[in-house]
């Protein structure tokens, strides 16, 4: 590309200076030309106004006016002989023109002749003066003043090869490393980045790739996360139902329908917490429905009785609730977390108070344990058993809802989810 840039940009320059030089280079040769055929008619005709007076008066013209070294001069009678000076013995071109009363001129590539009539009171030619000259000087002028033009273009040609290649590199650069971005990208370097140039359309190429491996760092880290939390997630309704089959089974008289029935009511739970975190993994945007937090205070309760076991449950939702619009399976998904870590981790009685906190809805999930933590139970540092996941996934879901999740009580352990009431 760099070579192909330079290439363009000095032939368009020779082009350019070849349509304007040449031109130039015949008109300075035409120039010299007509400039030194003036000086010779200047010569021969004040050579003329010495010579008239004499041959006009009928008196011999002694010797010819002294001229420039490099200027001939020749003396004609009216019948075209020469009578003095130096010139052709016979009369040429020029002189047959100046014998008819006119100015002439001739040019045969090596010399310059100019010819002047002197002409009597009657109007009849009576002699001719002859100026010649060579032209080896004024091709020589013509030689140097293109030789110095030829410099100049030459000059030109070197500036723009250095413009082109400064401009192609400039050009080429960001390109270059357009390939090398794509290129690292296709070997899974997500994180890399273009540079910016300064030049709108690459920068713009640049933005455009650079949005794309954000997007697909995003999607692979959601992919990675889903990985992690559906771990988390499924674990406990898993351990749920294999412990049920097992006592089905260890308990012959167990009355099975109501062990399957308990099944079937677990693998629902699982399939909907498998498809709220494939929503929220792959990010599908949502219709921006307020929250049902009636319905939602009732799948709490309707779930949760059976996994607490003997551990009383008490779901409280105050009246006059702001309207939320926060993700219905985030927010079951952060209450799964919380719930479970009661359930594991808690005693006592478990609380889950849905009221107004000035404007924003707030989600209290309380037991009667204490717990001595501080923000690093936020922190995702998951051991090889996957703990140490669902608080960090539940904060990140509460922050992508523009809520917050806090520690607000270390005994009793209390968890405040907050979450933008819509008025707010």
């Amino acid at each position: 590309m760099r070579r192909r840039i330079v290439s363009l940009s000095v032939m368009a320059s020779v082009l350019a200076i070849s349509l304007f030089g040449l031109p130039l280079a015949a008109g300075v040769a035409r120039y010299y030309m007509a400039d030194e055929r003036g000086d010779l008619e200047r010569v021969a005709t004040q050579a003329t106004l010495a010579v008239s007076a004499d041959l006009l008066s009928g008196r011999d013209v002694g010797t010819l006016p002294r001229v420039d070294s490099e200027v001939s001069l020749g003396l004609y009678d009216g019948t075209g002989r020469k009578i003095k000076g130096v010139g052709p013995e016979r009369n040429d071109d020029a002189v047959r023109g100046a014998l008819e009363g006119e100015v002439e001129s001739e040019d045969d590539g090596f010399t310059m002749a100019v010819a002047i009539p002197v002409v009597s009171e009657a109007g009849v030619v009576i002699a001719v003066v002859r100026a010649q000259m060579s032209q080896w000087e004024a091709y020589g002028q013509i030689a140097l003043t293109w030789l110095f033009m030829l410099g100049i273009a030459a000059a030109a040609v070197g500036l723009t090869w250095l413009l082109a290649r400064a401009q192609a590199r400039r050009l080429a650069l960001p390109i270059e490393d357009l390939a090398v971005t794509a290129t690292r990208l296709g070997e899974g370097d997500f994180s890399v980045r273009t540079r910016r140039s300064g030049i709108p359309e690459v920068d713009a190429a640049g933005a455009c790739l650079d949005a794309t491996a954000a997007r697909i760092d995003g999607l692979i880290a959601r992919e990675r996360a889903f990985s992690a939390d559906a771990s988390h997630q499924l674990r406990t309704p898993l351990t749920g139902l294999k412990l049920r089959l097992e006592a089905a089974l260890e308990d012959p008289a167990h009355d099975p329908g109501q062990t399957l029935t308990q099944a079937i009511a677990t693998v629902d739970r699982l399939e909907d917490t498998i498809a709220d975190l494939l929503a929220l993994a792959r990010g599908t945007p949502r219709q921006g429905d307020p929250l049902d937090v009636p319905a939602l205070a009732d799948e709490i309760e309707r779930t949760w009785h059976r996994d607490l076991a003997a551990r009383p449950l008490r779901v409280t939702v105050e009246p006059d609730l702001p309207p939320s619009t926060a993700s219905a399976a985030a927010v079951r998904q952060i209450l799964t977390v919380l719930l479970d870590n009661a359930a594991r981790h808690g005693s006592g009685t478990v609380t889950v108070t849905i009221r107004d906190a000035s404007g924003a809805l707030a989600l209290d999930v309380a037991d009667e344990g204490a717990i001595n933590a501080d923000e690093s139970l936020f922190d995702r540092a998951p051991t090889r058993e996957g703990h140490g996941i669902g608080l960090p996934m539940a904060r990140t879901l509460a922050e992508a809802e523009s809520g917050r999740l806090t520690l607000t009580s270390h005994s009793p352990t209390t968890f405040t989810l907050l979450l933008p009431g819509t008025a707010a």
